[in-house]
């Protein structure tokens, strides 16, 4: 049972934000010592936030999931466990994950959180994931927070360097999911789910994802530009990002839509962490 309540918090898309939360924690703490205490608090808070909202969606979810092929098996749709207790541990996770961030971490970081939450799970979840293929994009926002969470943990204010990280981020989001919708498209059909792939056609969606590919690279780079960050940072990431676009403009004029989105859908997981490890270390390269 324990196994199973483990798994409604969906493990994999937590440890993947928390990818987003060091990034944006390191990044802030480049001019200042890093506080490991504070670190753990805003993983260990944001995290349980994070993962009451995966619960509230498998929740939300049961009836779309048991049409799916690839969530049909899931805990909830195979009635492993009672709802009531699952909606109970969902509250439990969230306002644990909130005191944590209020209390130990500030007050701007726990606001963020509970934006993040009121997008997933309210606006993108329970209203347009169902109803319109802009849900993808109303779902980016929240899925952008974990950055600026990290970030303003550290400078507990909410300044050009953080909104420039959400931006990026939201880029990056449409990108990935895109893909997905690409390869999960028949799933999205019997689930009558209307992503943009199913509503626009894939050749669209693949247009859209060499776009979004395209101002990720361009906003990354404003961080340079801008002087946060150094050329170090832009050369390297320049390097994957360029690759990235490649990827993303062959993918229009291929056909094999579903190995080709897979392909860009692997790479970019490779792109977010190597541009969070990039803004973490970045530091190192001014100083050596």
């Amino acid at each position: 049972m324990f196994k199973n309540y483990i798994e409604i918090t969906k493990p994999g898309i937590i440890i993947g934000n928390s990818t987003l939360i060091t990034g944006g924690f390191l990044f802030a703490s480049r001019h200042a010592a890093f506080n490991y205490v504070l670190f753990i608090y805003t993983i260990l808070g944001a995290s349980l936030v994070i993962a009451s909202a995966c619960v509230f969606n498998n929740l939300i979810d049961i009836d779309i999931d048991k049409k799916m092929k690839r969530t049909s098996n899931r805990v909830l749709s195979k009635k492993l466990l009672p709802v009531f207790s699952v909606f109970n541990f969902a509250i439990f996770l969230g306002v644990l994950g909130l005191s944590i961030l209020g209390c130990l971490v500030n007050f701007i970081s726990m606001s963020l959180a509970v934006f993040g939450f009121f997008i997933y799970v309210v606006l993108y979840t329970m209203f347009y994931k169902r109803r319109s293929f802009y849900s993808t994009f109303i779902g980016s926002f929240s899925g952008s927070t974990p950055s600026v969470i990290g970030y303003t943990a550290v400078s507990n204010t909410i300044d050009i360097c953080s909104i420039l990280l959400f931006v990026i981020v939201i880029f990056w989001q449409m990108s990935h999911f895109y893909s997905i919708s690409i390869m999960r498209i028949k799933d999205y059909r019997e689930a009558k789910i209307p992503v943009f792939s199913v509503v626009k056609g894939v050749a669209i969606t693949k247009k859209h994802i060499f776009f979004y590919v395209l101002n990720f690279s361009f906003f990354s780079s404003l961080f340079t530009f801008l002087g946060y960050l150094s050329y170090n940072f832009l050369l390297l990431s320049s390097i994957v990002n360029f690759y990235w676009s490649f990827l993303s403009y062959s993918n229009i004029k291929k056909n094999n839509d579903k190995k080709n989105a897979r392909k860009l859908f692997y790479f970019s997981i490779i792109v977010i962490v190597f541009f969070n490890f990039l803004i973490s270390i970045d530091v190192f390269f001014k100083i050596f």
